[in-house]
């Protein structure tokens, strides 16, 4: 069901959330519980699957930077899961003798997001506050550098350098959608704050989707290129490309919330944490860890 502006009715923000919630939890089943080896297709198929939800989540808070009306809220929702996580995921390196460089319970993606938002926030203050983006960006980049086989990175996350580029392009594709909007309401005679209601929505996903295609190919760019792998995350090549199938679901976003409510809210920031923490307890108890 749409309207003239191709507005579908079709994923609210609920539903797009229930997806990437169900796609993210076969990919860490898979990464816990599915042996690469032995289980070779069965582990690439619900990894590969489980990718498209990242960047799911990516478009979701992206667009919340522009809806919250909180954003120090907003950011602290994000970053205590994250810090909560690999706390979590520290406790459990040295209980169970894991090295914490093969720790997969060390670095997630409400680190990611935290550091995408706090990027996008900080840009579109548009003042002297916006040099600030330059420290998450910096964190991204050198969470990819491993300062030692057993520890790993210095600076945990998820995705790593794709995903604060990614939360960039989302960005940029904005700022550009709007000046040409804009612009297009002046020669039309139309007002502007009007128009970019009545469409602004349709050309921002549309957008959304193209800077997540050049994202996607700008890091298998640099995977053919090989001397800048490290920057990639880990098994880009070729689970980490299904990521690029979330156009797919963004195309099919709707601007509605769906139905909505704080209890909701805090029910998907604790689902990451606590399935995470669930299967994590499981894979160490029953030898997988």
């Amino acid at each position: 069901m749409t309207d003239r502006y191709g507005k579908s009715d079709l994923l609210s923000s609920l539903v797009l959330k229930i997806l990437a919630c169900l796609l993210m939890s076969l990919d860490h089943i898979a990464l816990l519980f599915v042996s690469p080896v032995t289980q070779e297709t069965l582990y690439y198929v619900l990894r590969a699957v489980g990718k498209i939800s990242f960047p799911i989540f990516a478009y979701l808070a992206f667009r919340g930077t522009y809806q919250t009306h909180n954003i120090r809220n907003y950011l602290l929702r994000l970053l205590i899961p994250a810090l909560l996580l690999d706390a979590f995921g520290y406790i459990c390196s040295f209980a169970a003798g894991i090295s914490i460089g093969s720790n997969p319970l060390i670095g997630n993606a409400f680190t990611d997001m935290f550091l995408g938002v706090l990027l996008v926030y900080l840009l579109k203050r548009k003042d002297r506050y916006s040099f600030l983006a330059i420290l998450p960006f910096a964190y991204a980049f050198f969470s990819t550098f491993p300062i030692d086989s057993q520890y790993g990175t210095l600076f945990k996350t998820d995705w790593g350098f794709f995903s604060i580029v990614l939360f960039l392009s989302f960005f940029l594709g904005k700022e550009i959608c709007d000046f040409l909007l804009v612009d297009k309401a002046r020669r039309d005679g139309v007002e502007e704050d009007l128009y970019l209601r009545e469409t602004g929505f349709f050309y921002g996903k549309v957008t959304s989707c193209v800077a997540l295609f050049f994202t996607e190919a700008l890091f298998y760019l640099i995977f053919r290129l090989d001397n800048a792998a490290f920057v990639l995350p880990n098994q880009f090549v070729p689970i980490g490309t299904y990521s690029t199938l979330a156009i797919l679901f963004i195309l099919l976003s709707s601007p509605k919330k769906g139905y909505s409510s704080h209890r909701i809210q805090y029910a998907f920031y604790l689902y990451y944490p606590l399935h995470l923490v669930l299967l994590g307890l499981i894979a160490i108890g029953l030898g997988y860890l």
